[in-house]
């Protein structure tokens, strides 16, 4: 799956720059910047919704898609077998809308 490809890919720019920061890339490190990218997710949402503020779609595909590259460095910490992963996860969620429907 191209997904095991992306993911050693793009772990290793946050593992290189915070080696040349001196500093060690953590699982604790990488969740925080993926909160932070989930809050901005959420201000987008609000704003587009309540309009409180401007929209901005292109700044929601931004922050979208960094969380999306902050979790595949998570797996890649952790030794995740993602494809492998997201097959079982695919196959427990159409199981249970199959056992829905009986």
């Amino acid at each position: 799956m191209y997904i095991a490809k992306v993911s050693k890919k793009v772990y290793r720019l946050p593992k290189k720059r915070a080696s040349e920061l001196g500093a060690e890339l953590t699982p604790e490190l990488v969740f925080l910047h993926l909160s932070e990218e989930i809050g901005e997710i959420a201000r987008q949402l609000v704003n587009k919704n309540l309009a409180i503020r401007k929209y901005d779609e292109n700044d929601l595909k931004e922050e979208i898609t960094q969380a999306i590259l902050d979790l595949l460095v998570l797996s890649e910490i952790h030794c995740i077998d993602l494809p492998k992963a997201i097959t079982v996860k695919i196959e427990e969620i159409a199981e249970r809308q199959i056992q829905k429907q009986i």
